[in-house]
């Protein structure tokens, strides 16, 4: 009994010897390496951060964690730096409030201690807490000595003024005006209704 493996035409294979598996497993293999290599990957740079991790100095967390005590007891660099008004630098100072001659006080104030004074007037806002924006980075120092100057709490940098500082009065300090300092006569006097 014979049958088709037995009588094999010459250039024809049959049976058994199939060629495309071959290529289905090289296939399957290539895509073995890829993932292992991934893997690879992934462990190496796992590694490096693990090392660079534990070579990092124990001393800078713990200083990290307890800055908020040392902060307060001494002033940063750049605190120390500027502590005198800047002629130079701009002020805008914008009632919004709603209190009738809120801008005026807080604007005399800044004149008094030696800052360029810009635009005085109203300013429509939703916001109930005063702050000092300024536009640059290089005003950062001059525009938290203004907030101290006029007891107002927040300072941030904004793009949306283009003066060098612009206070904002809100609701919050409007009545009793700016902070008084050792020369000044007082919060009564200057209490006209205008800005």
């Amino acid at each position: 009994m014979t049958d088709e493996f037995d009588e094999i035409e010459t250039g024809r294979r049959s049976g058994a010897h199939r060629q495309e598996s071959a290529a289905q497993s090289n296939v399957g293999a290539i895509a073995l390496v890829i993932i292992l290599a991934l893997v690879a990957v992934l462990l190496v740079v796992a590694a490096i951060n693990i090392i660079t991790s534990s070579m990092k100095d124990p001393e800078s967390d713990v200083a990290d964690s307890g800055s908020d005590k040392t902060s307060s007891a001494s002033p940063s660099p750049s605190e120390s730096e500027v502590s005198v008004a800047d002629s130079s630098v701009t002020v805008d100072v914008l009632n919004g409030s709603g209190v009738s001659g809120t801008a005026k006080k807080f604007s005399e104030a800044v004149e008094e201690k030696g800052w360029g004074l810009g635009e005085v007037g109203n300013y429509s806002t939703g916001l109930t807490d005063s702050t000092v924006y300024y536009a640059d980075e290089a005003n950062a120092s001059q525009a938290k000595m203004v907030a101290e100057a006029l007891g107002i709490e927040a300072v941030e940098s904004s793009t949306d003024f283009d003066t060098d500082i612009t206070v904002v009065i809100c609701s919050d300090i409007a009545e009793r005006g700016p902070e008084p300092s050792g020369g000044d006569s007082g919060e009564g006097g200057s209490g006209e209704a205008e800005g």
